[in-house]
């Protein structure tokens, strides 16, 4: 009996041991679990640094590719001439700095043209000329003669004499003034006929013709017309750009002012005649057309060639025919 309590008590000891071997045991040794973390961590860190410096090197180096392509090559090669026999650097300069400033300027340009012709077309008219039947009546079909522009609101418009055909022009003598280079006209059924930008066509009457000139004052019964400002003379510059506009439109410069002086019975030379030269010659259709700025005010009347006649003398013409 005593045997059998002994070795129960035993049996419950080791069982006592093996749970307190378990409760108060040595933990896992985590120490390879802890060494595979710093590891990770430590290499997660390398490549975000080397991302960031990455990064950065690409910053740095396109911002010295591009101070080197705009600046340097171009610097270089200008003040080394030797240099331009290596077609590399030659390519490289034109393409960074010539290449992108043409076309820069020549968008700009355009779209200021186009503005500027959006500015002109509703003060620009056609002359046009009935079209008769066989038994001399009109047929309401026109043909065109050429082009005019609106200098008043109250319908006052200028045009090429060679629009206007001669014969029919009912002359009154009385009215010419004391130079007898302009005279006044009444209107005949058969005078040519003014279209406006609208399409509304107009019955119109020549009021003052200059043959110095050669070109001709005539008025429509409109009003609230629309107008474009004037450019002075002597604002105009050598080099600008300036557009005529006829059924085309024509994009020249400025090359030139042409003048003549007389002289005076003082002995002083006295400025009698001003002119703008561009660099083209205009075909005779564009006589009597616009011709203006990029701000779209109108610098001159086309004389026909590539002389251009200024608004100053434009409108002293203008005054003195409409002001008898």
């Amino acid at each position: 009996m005593k045997n059998i309590t002994i070795r129960s008590l035993r049996a419950k000891q080791k069982s006592n041991s093996k749970t307190a071997e378990k409760f108060f045991g040595k933990p896992k040794d985590e120490s390879e679990d802890l060494s595979e973390r710093k590891c990770s961590r430590s290499r997660f860190r390398k490549l975000i640094n080397f991302i960031v410096l990455f990064i950065f090197v690409l910053v740095i180096g396109g911002a010295g590719g591009i101070l080197i392509d705009r600046f340097a090559i171009p610097y270089l090669l200008v003040n080394y001439p030797q240099l331009n026999q290596y077609e590399f650097l030659k390519r490289v300069n034109e393409r960074t700095t010539i290449v992108e400033i043409t076309k820069e300027v020549k968008i700009s340009e355009d779209k200021a043209v186009v503005e500027a012709i959006k500015k002109i077309l509703p003060s620009v008219i056609q002359i046009v000329e009935p079209i008769k039947n066989s038994d001399g009546k009109p047929s309401g079909e026109f043909i065109r003669k050429g082009t005019g522009v609106i200098l008043t609101n109250d319908g006052v418009i200028i045009t090429s004499l060679e629009n206007i055909n001669i014969t029919d022009k009912e002359e009154d003598v009385s009215k010419k003034n004391d130079s007898g280079t302009d005279a006044v006209f009444g209107a005949k059924s058969n005078f040519p006929k003014v279209k406006l930008n609208n399409g509304e066509i107009y019955s119109a009457e020549l009021i003052a013709e200059n043959d110095l000139t050669g070109f001709a004052i005539i008025k429509i019964k409109e009003v609230n017309l629309p107008v474009l400002a004037f450019a002075a003379f002597e604002n105009i510059e050598l080099g600008e750009k300036v557009i005529a506009l006829d059924d085309s439109v024509a994009v020249d410069i400025v090359s030139k002012f042409v003048g003549s002086s007389e002289t005076t019975e003082n002995g002083i030379e006295k400025e009698t005649m001003k002119r703008i030269k561009i660099m083209n010659s205009l075909d005779k259709s564009f006589n009597g057309a616009p011709v203006v700025n990029l701000k779209g005010e109108i610098v001159g009347i086309s004389q026909g060639g590539n002389l251009v006649v200024p608004m100053n003398e434009i409108m002293a013409f203008m005054n003195s025919a409409v002001n008898k």
